[in-house]
């Protein structure tokens, strides 16, 4: 049925299944970058490294500081309080003021605990020089247990930035000084690491170390699953998901369980295993954010298996999505070829045309967002999908770019807020500027490749339309 199904898509209006099941898998474990994206990306390295000048300069301006920040504090764990009681009332600012203020006695106590916590709070706020200088003194200590800690730490922060080289030279010694929960996020993250970079016989000997009794162990395991299927290894992949998903045992609100579901479906639906990959898709909740995509999935697999009818419910569902991603936009192109299955002609030409009108929305939508100004503090961000909705559009922002530029963002607006000098609030102004200008390049990067993806659905609902008029004309010529 699909080699039938590839065959006429490709002669219709070249199109086919394979190709979606491929496009739809590709999406799930992560797209490669295009060359504009890699422009993008090496130019918000370059404002990362402003911004780190910039903050240490902030903190370091005594004139600033709050009454809250002027505390002189000689032991260090009561410092670490009033420093997470400031955090947790999202004042953040006035906790590393309050940092800088008493930093001679914290370097005095770099052999404590309360140091990492710390330095987790400065890297998470980005504030990289102070917790770089701690680094060293630490590192030139030479003290195992400490570095192995602090090394942890960085590696989570470069993590958030995808810079994976760093993540990796990081995490490449041995954990036995950390926590035995910290060692297996540790063999996690490195794991991750080694799989951005390709090394994926490397990233899965880093998840078998994990034990089973971690709260990290299903992540590895799946993790270990993608390599295998991205290396070829298709029943190794599918026996270990179907473990996990029968040792973990949760309900579909779940969304470990659901991203299990989804890889088995799409990757049973590349096999051709029709039956079992409509199975895995129907298990995925539906509020989950994998939802969309599963009933993509249900889509294809219903209408493989010749079930039309069931193909048409799922991808009408699809439609009638409120918030538009790739598998709203894709559902409008399967549909009329599925009323073509079912030799219903005026439904097909309306659905071709209910399609090209929508491609054609889409992309002037789209083209529009792109041309105006899209102010980052008025948007949606959907943190659990790392993407941004304007005008019921999500846009996979996560997928692309690091979520650490938004952060950085966002407290450049903090700092100016803050600084009460002059010189420096100019500085966070034209740093925001420049901030404001890559974002508006992320957007338009973001809108034009579904533009593409767009154009091309038009293109081949105007030639499976053409097509049909053909077909007509050439049978009442007969």
């Amino acid at each position: 049925m699909l080699n039938e199904w590839i065959k006429d898509m490709t002669n219709w209006f070249k199109y086919d299944t394979k190709a979606i099941c491929l496009f739809c898998l590709c999406l799930l474990l992560s797209l490669p970058s295009y060359s504009n994206q890699s422009t993008i990306i090496n130019k918000i390295k370059l404002l990362e490294d402003d911004f780190k000048s910039l903050s240490s300069e902030f903190y370091q301006d005594a004139s600033s500081y709050s009454d809250t920040s002027l505390q002189k504090i000689t032991d260090i764990n009561l410092l670490l309080i009033k420093v997470n009681k400031l955090n947790a009332s999202n004042n953040s600012i006035s906790a590393i003021q309050l940092i800088y203020f008493n930093l001679d006695m914290v370097k005095d106590n770099l052999d404590t605990e309360a140091v990492f916590d710390i330095m987790e709070l400065l890297l998470d706020k980005n504030e990289w020089n102070l917790a770089n200088s701690l680094f060293r003194t630490i590192k030139d200590d030479g003290d195992k247990s400490l570095l192995a800690t602090v090394q942890f730490l960085f590696a989570k922060y470069h993590a958030q930035r995808n810079e994976w080289n760093q993540v990796n030279k990081l995490l490449e010694g041995n954990f036995a000084e950390l926590s035995e929960e910290n060692a297996a996020y540790a063999y996690l993250l490195n794991g991750s690491a080694l799989q951005h970079l390709k090394k994926h016989r490397q990233a899965v000997s880093n998840y078998n170390k994990i034990k089973a009794t971690s709260q990290y162990y299903n992540y590895a395991q799946l993790n270990t699953a993608i390599a295998n299927i991205r290396q070829g290894w298709w029943t190794d992949a599918q026996l270990k998901i179907r473990s996990l998903i029968k040792e973990y045992n949760k309900n579909n609100e779940d969304e470990l369980t659901n991203r299990l579901y989804l890889v088995l479906g799409y990757a049973l639906l590349q096999r051709e295993y029709y039956r079992d990959a409509r199975q895995a898709f129907r298990n995925i909740g539906l509020n989950s954010r994998y939802t969309n995509r599963a009933l993509l999935g249900i889509g294809l697999t219903a209408t493989s298996q010749g079930d039309y009818i069931g193909g048409l419910n799922a991808l009408t569902i699809l439609k009638d999505k409120k918030t538009f991603d790739l598998s709203v936009d894709e559902s409008y192109l399967l549909v009329p070829y599925i009323y073509e299955k079912l030799q219903q002609e005026n439904t097909v030409t309306s659905t071709y045309s209910e399609a090209m009108s929508y491609y054609q929305k889409r992309i002037k939508l789209l083209n529009n967002i792109s041309n105006r100004h899209s102010n980052i503090f008025s948007l949606e961000y959907d943190k659990n999908t790392s993407s941004f909705i304007i005008q019921n559009n999500s846009l996979d922002y996560g997928n692309k770019f690091p979520e650490s530029f938004i952060k950085n963002f966002h407290k450049l607006n903090e700092l100016n807020k803050a600084s009460s000098n002059i010189e420096i609030k100019n500085k966070i102004t034209g740093l925001t500027k420049k901030y404001d200008s890559i974002f508006q390049e992320i957007i338009k990067d973001l809108t034009s490749k579904r533009e593409e993806y767009l154009k091309s659905y038009l293109n081949q609902s105007r030639y499976g339309l053409a097509r049909l008029y053909d077909s007509s004309s050439e049978a009442s010529d007969q």
